[in-house]
C-alpha cells in the first residue's frame, strides 16, 4: 500500500566549519534530515537519525535520496 504524495518543505544549508563542502538538509522549524559531504568527486549523505549512508554523483541526486530515505524510513 503506497502512502499519500505530500509535500515536505527543506532547506539546505552549507556548514562553514567545515574542510570538505558540506550541506546540511533540514525541515524549517523542526529537525535536520540529514547531512552531505562532498568526497572524491562523490557526495555523500549521511540519515540524521539512523546514520546510514547514501552516495550519489551530484548534489542534487543526493538531495533527493536523502530526503526519499526520510520519507519512506525516518517520518
Amino acid at each position: 500500500m503506497s502512502k499519500k504524495p505530500e509535500n515536505i518543505n527543506i532547506e539546505i544549508n552549507e556548514v562553514k566549519d567545515k574542510e570538505i563542502p558540506t550541506w546540511e538538509v533540514v525541515i524549517p522549524n523542526k529537525k535536520s534530515i540529514g547531512l552531505i559531504e562532498k568526497i572524491d568527486g562523490r557526495y555523500r549523505a549521511t540519515t540524521g537519525k539512523t546514520s546510514n549512508v547514501l552516495y550519489a554523483k551530484t548534489l542534487e541526486s543526493s538531495v533527493n535520496d536523502l530526503l526519499s530515505y526520510f520519507a519512506l524510513h525516518e517520518k
